[in-house]
């Protein structure tokens, strides 16, 4: 008999699962969701942007205990009851009366942090699972984001077309949950030890990597150790700066697109190309991962996102429509796997979760702030140009830094080795 499938590859497909459904919550979607409510409840762009905002301050404030809730329980009981609170809030927003109803809802459905980019609970339980091919692992899970964004981008088109946005809502909310809470609450764990395995399946004398060589091959950094290190801040300016310029693009490149005249099938169209390249460049850039240095794919998701937003300030055309988003999804599928594997292969796995929930605080408040100073700006010069332009400035800051980010020297204090969350 062959050798018994290693559990965690059960948690990498649940995981696929309820990234796939989080695209139905008013992630990559809600850009569709723009036009049509702001015209309902007589909301201006930078108060639309407010509302996502309000979902990723409300996950950045909550992302530190959720790092820790994670290391000390697992994602199977805060998964559950993250995707019955998201049903909840969508379930709201689709009787929405006031715009400040949007608001609370939004802040409500992000404090549990599941649909938040780069989640800490799809991302770290896959991480706690897998070293040696932890890119892999990650690849394959990541990839449930791209997926459902080519799968919810043209069905929520179609549902607002047919049932209209607060239909829409309801119906994605369903679907969301569906999929989400039999899976996560039957078939969950925290991490291989707590049910006699090893990462990777493999006894610890397997985990080799030249990268890693503390703990059975593996770094053990407590998050006060992380954070006395250089790495640790360079890499909070990193991603705090490209979740930034991210961050501008999430809420208005659609309407960008639509206000220039394309017909929002279209455009909805080529946001699906948008997320298919992100699906299969996070694919790509997890195996990848697991034999170059993740800086250089950082670095190459940020020439990417350069290269995308160039082309939405060349003439409008059906051309320059989808190049740009087919750049924009290649870039968002490396960086997804290159953000929670740098700070894994820097810092190990054992208090991986806090140190990415402080991590992310900083990550999402910056991307919080960015839609509505882009709304701002839009709504003071009646263009989106500026916006782009500043974007770019700051994706080429970004290279410089992640250029000059060296990984950290093995913690001098071995007493973390014996520290269990």
């Amino acid at each position: 008999m062959g050798k018994p499938l290693f559990y965690g590859w059960t948690i990498v497909a649940v995981l696929f699962v309820v990234n796939f459904a989080t695209m139905a919550t008013g992630t990559l979607n809600f850009g569709l969701f723009v036009l049509p409510m702001s015209n309902a409840l007589h909301m201006s762009r930078s108060f639309i942007g407010w509302s996502q905002t309000a979902r990723f301050l409300s996950s950045g404030l909550s992302s530190f205990f959720i790092g820790r809730l994670i290391d000390r329980y697992g994602p199977r009981i805060l998964i559950t009851c993250a995707s019955l609170l998201t049903f909840t809030c969508m379930i709201g927003i689709a009787n929405a009366q006031k715009s400040w109803h949007l608001l609370l809802l939004f802040s409500i459905m992000g404090s549990m942090g599941l649909a938040a980019p780069g989640s800490l609970l799809t991302s770290v339980p896959v991480t706690k699972w897998f070293i040696r091919k932890r890119g892999k692992a990650l690849a394959i899970a990541t990839m449930g984001l791209g997926i459902g964004g080519i799968t919810f981008m043209p069905v929520t088109q179609l549902f607002i077309d047919e049932i209209g946005w607060r239909g829409a809502w309801i119906a994605l909310a369903i679907i969301s949950l569906g999929l989400t809470v039999p899976l996560a609450a039957a078939l969950l764990k925290r991490q291989p030890e707590d049910i006699g395995l090893y990462p990777d399946g493999e006894p610890p004398g397997f985990q080799k990597s030249s990268r890693l060589r503390l703990m059975d091959g593996e770094p053990v950094w407590t998050a006060s150790q992380a954070m006395r290190t250089r790495t640790f801040w360079s890499l909070i300016i990193f991603f705090g700066i490209l979740s930034f310029a991210s961050g501008s693009g999430s809420v208005h490149r659609l309407p960008y697109w639509v206000e220039k005249g394309f017909d929002p099938q279209l455009v909805s169209l080529s946001f699906s190309a948008d997320a298919a390249f992100a699906a299969l460049f996070a694919l790509v850039s997890g195996f990848l991962l697991d034999h170059i240095s993740v800086k250089y794919a950082a670095a190459a998701s940020c020439i990417g996102f350069t290269l995308a937003v160039g082309f939405m300030l060349l003439p409008a055309n059906s051309f320059f429509l989808f190049a740009s988003g087919i750049l924009y999804g290649t870039s968002v599928g490396v960086n997804m796997v290159a953000m929670p594997y740098i700070w894994a292969d820097f810092y190990g796995r054992t208090f991986l979760g806090s140190i990415r929930g402080i991590v992310l605080t900083a990550t999402l408040i910056s991307s919080a702030i960015a839609a509505p100073i882009a709304g701002y700006i839009y709504d003071a010069r009646e263009s989106y140009v500026p916006v782009w332009w500043l974007a770019i400035i700051i994706y080429l800051v970004a290279i410089l830094v992640i250029a000059k980010t060296e990984a950290p020297h093995p913690p001098t204090d071995k007493s973390a080795a014996k520290l269990r969350p």
